[in-house]
């Protein structure tokens, strides 16, 4: 998920619609973008679709909320006690 005001600041343009399910919610009917380019530390991530939506709600002060999809080709690793997140290639 990317927040509409982000996609607004990078001039993505809409790329489709798409559904999003939340844990115990309702599917969401929302825009699409195409993310390019985006990095990880030295991890480049492969294009993937985003939904867009206002994050605002969350409340907790995020832009981007990465899934799955965000991954492709990569291990992901987490290190709970540490809080760390590991990319594998």
């Amino acid at each position: 998920m990317i927040d509409s005001r982000l996609v607004k600041q990078l001039g993505l343009q809409e790329d489709g619609r798409g559904w999003i399910v939340g844990v115990g919610t309702k599917p969401l009917q929302v825009s699409l973008v195409s993310i390019e380019g985006a990095a990880i530390g030295r991890c480049i991530l492969n294009s993937f679709r985003a939904g867009t939506l206002d994050l605002t709600n969350l409340r907790i002060g995020v832009q981007l909320i990465l899934g799955i999809n965000a991954f492709e080709g990569y291990r992901l690793q987490f290190d709970l006690a540490k809080g760390r997140l590991y990319l594998l290639s």
